[in-house]
């Protein structure tokens, strides 16, 4: 098998014993050996496969710990209501008007109440404006709520018949009539499960969309955090799907929306997988839970309540105990679990869950907590007393950090968002992420963003919680790798480890400096398969 050797102006390498290097070896899908180029060039011998980047600097492949891919995909296809470019429910219902070509469901995503200037969500009237006949959905920009006009309620069986007064999950207008609101994500799944089925080519077209734009953009690993969150259990067939026929682009570990696991395991139909078998590109680590919502909408439960509301601080989706037993019969059935947990009385709940899941059996799951949000230094210690992960969603400072100073949890609060530095201090192996399709998968700007603080609006939110650019690429890769115990094969590039690699055309101290112009790929290699990226 013919050797590769790769030489750059810099290779990072992630490995303490040698972080920074000048070449390496390849062959096949691993990497061989690090060193000078001198040291290199006779490691790959004559006849060697040459691949130099001058002016590149190379790091390991990114792994992005937490998105949605089918669900981005599909939003390609969907009205865009997010703001911008809709400034108002007019501007919401005429994107909805202008995607309603052909028949069947009218579908929109990313309208944000915090944004638009009424200030609250849609309604079943504003969306009975756009049509009566055809069912009508659309989706908030965190993905926690959606809004359905009349014919899409009946189409689920929703109506003020079949849902009781009090539920809020549905809530009522002062007119006694439901608002069209489906609140949460149960609530939010029991309407989409009216939609029509996707076809198998329109699930497996919506993945590979996103899989390739997760490659172009410099990821070599996606954690999917809510396999059949869009499609239901078609998602986790077109994984296995595209897996066998060798099309992922990239590698993908996912983690199954929990009811679907919980009912799969009572089926007997699905099984968790610890490491990929060999030559895989998916692997199914284990299942996701939601203990509570999100901070914009208002749902994320927090211990202390909302500065615009001192009368509401949020609610968990779930008591304690019932938490408790969904996350124990999936680490009893070996595998991962991941717990949605945005505010600090969630954070809690979720600590609590994975960690008493943990004692039954004396077995350190690896089970993480996504987003952590706001959370106590307390929390982080807990966290890592329980040995349990975590994956930060820290573009929420760019993207909503100002919003969540002046509106939702005062200066103070703001400002210890999304904590990392105290996480670091505390020796915690933590991931960054996108949540992509709520905001875009970027990795090198979400990298930007752990270094600088900055918000979407030019302020630095939270100057003691940065991290150094270091850090921030070491969560990007070999950190992100640990979540799923995949760090002895992934996240390093060093002998034994897979060749999975991004070239920037620039340098990585780049990321620290909010003004300059952001490095981009110039080649991903996945598998020690390399392409260009002309982006």
């Amino acid at each position: 098998m013919t050797r590769t050797l790769l030489t750059a102006d810099s290779i990072h390498t992630q490995n303490p014993s040698s972080p920074i290097v000048e070449a390496l070896v390849i062959e096949g899908a691993g990497v061989v050996a690090t060193g000078t180029r001198e040291e290199m060039a006779e490691c790959a011998g004559i006849g060697a496969r040459r691949l130099d980047l001058p002016g590149a600097t190379v790091i390991p492949g990114l792994v992005e710990s937490h998105i949605h891919p089918t669900y981005a995909g599909l939003t390609d296809g969907w009205a865009d209501c997010r703001t911008p470019p809709c400034r108002s429910i007019a501007d919401i219902q005429q994107a909805l008007r202008a995607s309603a070509s052909g028949s069947g469901w009218i579908r929109g995503w990313g309208y944000d109440d915090t944004q638009i200037a009424e200030g609250r969500h849609p309604t079943r009237t504003d969306l009975d404006a756009v049509s009566t006949d055809r069912p009508v959905i659309v989706l908030h920009i965190c993905g926690h709520f959606a809004v359905a006009n009349t014919a899409a309620l009946a189409a689920a069986g929703i109506d003020e018949s079949t849902v009781a007064v009090d539920d809020p999950l549905f809530p009522r207008g002062e007119d006694g009539r439901l608002t069209g609101m489906a609140w949460e994500i149960d609530a939010v799944s029991r309407l989409t499960a009216a939609v029509p089925a996707l076809t198998e080519q329109e699930v497996n077209s919506a993945l590979l969309r996103s899989l390739q734009l997760a490659r172009s953009r410099g990821i070599t690993t996606i954690h999917d955090l809510g396999i059949g969150l869009s499609a239901g259990a078609q998602e986790l067939t077109a994984y296995r799907a595209l897996d066998a026929s060798g099309e992922l682009p990239v590698h993908v570990v996912g983690f199954l929306r929990g009811d679907l696991a919980l009912d799969a395991l009572d089926d007997g139909t699905v099984a968790f997988e610890h490491a990929p078998t060999n030559g895989a590109h998916f692997r199914l680590a284990g299942a996701k839970f939601w203990a509570d919502g999100s901070i914009q909408g208002l749902s994320a439960a927090l211990r202390t309540p909302y500065a615009c509301d001192p009368s509401h601080h949020g609610d968990l989706l779930y008591p304690q105990e019932q938490l408790d037993d969904m996350v124990l019969r999936v680490h009893r059935a070996g595998g991962q679990v991941a717990v949605h947990a945005n505010g600090d009385a969630a954070v809690g709940a979720a600590i609590t869950a994975l960690s008493r899941a943990q004692t039954t059996d004396k077995r350190v799951g690896r089970h993480r907590i996504e987003h952590c949000q706001v959370s106590a230094p307390s929390d982080l210690e807990a966290i890592r007393e329980a040995e349990l992960g975590v994956s930060f969603f820290v573009n929420h400072i760019f993207y909503w950090g100002d919003r969540h100073r002046d509106r939702f949890l005062g200066a103070r609060r703001a400002a210890e968002m999304d904590p990392l530095a105290c996480a670091d201090e505390l020796g915690l192996r933590f991931g960054l992420h996108s949540d992509c399709p709520i905001t875009p998968m970027d990795p090198l700007a979400t990298i930007r963003t752990a270094v600088t603080r900055m918000t979407r609006d030019g302020a630095v939110l939270g100057a003691g919680q940065r991290i150094r650019v270091d850090r921030a690429v070491r969560a990007m890769t070999v950190d992100s790798a640990y979540l799923v115990h995949d760090e002895n094969r992934v996240g390093t590039l060093m002998a034994g480890r897979r060749a999975d690699l991004v070239a920037l055309g620039g340098s990585v101290g780049d990321l620290a400096d909010g003004t300059a112009e952001m490095p981009r790929p110039a080649m991903v290699m996945v598998d020690g398969e390399s392409v260009h990226t002309p982006e």
